[in-house]
């Protein structure tokens, strides 16, 4: 169990992390697995039963989320409740441990439970494939490279959907049980519930397992849908690890091309050629990749994509401002020391430290970044390679 101890916030944060093989196979089941685990459990066993527990217990809070790192995912279940030394109800211990035990251990995986979980799910993917930016995004994911982890939908599959039984999310649920559960604790906790947590977790190593996207051919392609605004989404292999030595200079090439506060993307397309509303780059980290993604007008979009590897061509060429990488290291600084103010930050780094089994304080971190040159970022530009670009437009008859 990792315990950030601390008496700066009101609440106790607890996070239990399950790492499983992220696979086409199961990804879809285990969606619904998520959606079934909140509904109920054996002794919560209505939704109306289950908020009414969480809130004699102090208005405790939980929720879930699935998060891919490379050959693995995590299903997280989290857990938020006051600190105990500040309540004086003597069941107050005992609530939370239940609760915790309840919603770890004993889900309710009944026929009812799935159709309704199917249902929930079902909406929410077609919502996604109705939202063109969405779809862009995907189209270039899965285009990047088939057989890659990269192209398997961490949100799940409508096609597998159709074909999903109770049996399968039962058989992912017996997975979820099998598998190594590590503990984050961030907050103060009493010896007591301290001593409770521990219990639960496994005290095994951690297993980080990642393929990095390798250089393909580039592949383009349009898909055509009656929206009013065409939507670009191109996926670059950076080459990059993230226990590389490089992985900071990667992580401020993405800043100064699109992310930042002052980035060539937006000044370029955006203000001095008018081109979109926004744009924007974001590294997969586990992945070894980075994603461009803009929305514009189609009679636009050659212009643009030729804008766009302009852009790329003056990282590797250090032909740009020294104020961009100036702006990018502070903000990655100022980002940094805020998020020693939010316990869930606090968590996702300590879980990330873990994950790639590093030791390294915040002021080693910030000097990394502090210590990027230019020529730095050009020797990974110069790893960048072009995976995919999907692009979804306007229907023609639609201009």
């Amino acid at each position: 169990m990792n315990y950030i101890q601390t008496q700066k916030f009101s609440d106790v944060y607890v996070s239990c992390k399950t790492m499983m093989p992220f696979n086409r196979n199961t990804i879809t089941a285990l969606n619904v697995l998520v959606y079934m685990m909140k509904a109920k459990t054996q002794k919560m066993n209505s939704k109306q039963k289950l908020a009414s527990t969480l809130n004699l217990a102090y208005g405790t809070k939980v929720s879930y989320g699935l998060t891919s790192y490379g050959d693995i995912v995590t299903l997280d279940v989290r857990f938020q409740f006051v600190r105990p030394d500040w309540i004086e109800d003597a069941s107050y211990l005992n609530k939370v441990k239940q609760i915790m035990d309840q919603v770890l251990f004993h889900s309710v995986l009944d026929e009812e439970n799935f159709n309704e979980s199917i249902y929930l799910l079902k909406n929410r993917l077609l919502a996604q494939m109705d939202d063109p930016a969405n779809l862009s995004c995907m189209y270039a994911f899965e285009m990047a490279h088939d057989k890659h982890s990269i192209s398997i939908p961490v949100q799940g599959d409508l096609k597998d959907l159709h074909t999903l039984t109770l049996e399968d999310v039962q058989a992912v649920y017996e997975l979820y049980m099998d598998m190594a559960k590590h503990f984050y604790v961030c907050g103060y906790v009493t010896q007591e519930l301290y001593d409770y947590i521990d219990s639960l977790d496994s005290h095994c190593a951690f297993i980080s397992e990642r393929t990095l996207l390798p250089r393909v051919e580039s592949s383009y392609k349009i898909y055509e849908k009656n929206i009013s605004q065409t939507y670009i989404s191109q996926v670059y292999s950076t080459g990059v690890d993230i226990s590389s030595d490089d992985y900071e200079a990667q992580c401020l090439l993405c800043s100064v091309l699109g992310q930042s506060q002052k980035n060539l993307l937006f000044d370029e397309i955006r203000e001095k050629n008018s081109l979109c509303y926004s744009i924007s780059s974001s590294l997969i980290r586990f992945d070894g990749a980075l994603l461009i993604h803009t929305g514009v007008n189609r009679k636009d979009v050659n212009k643009v994509l030729n804008l766009i590897e302009t852009q790329m061509d003056r990282l590797l060429n250090m032909d740009y401002d020294d104020r961009y990488l100036e702006i990018a290291k502070m903000d990655f600084k100022n980002r940094i020391i805020s998020g020693l103010d939010h316990p869930l930050s606090l968590i996702a780094q300590a879980f990330l430290d873990d994950l790639l089994h590093r030791d390294i304080t915040t002021q080693q971190r910030i000097g990394r970044i502090m210590q990027v040159t230019k020529e730095d970022i050009s020797r990974v530009a110069l790893r960048m390679n072009l995976a995919s670009v999907a692009i979804v437009a306007e229907s023609k008859n639609e201009l």
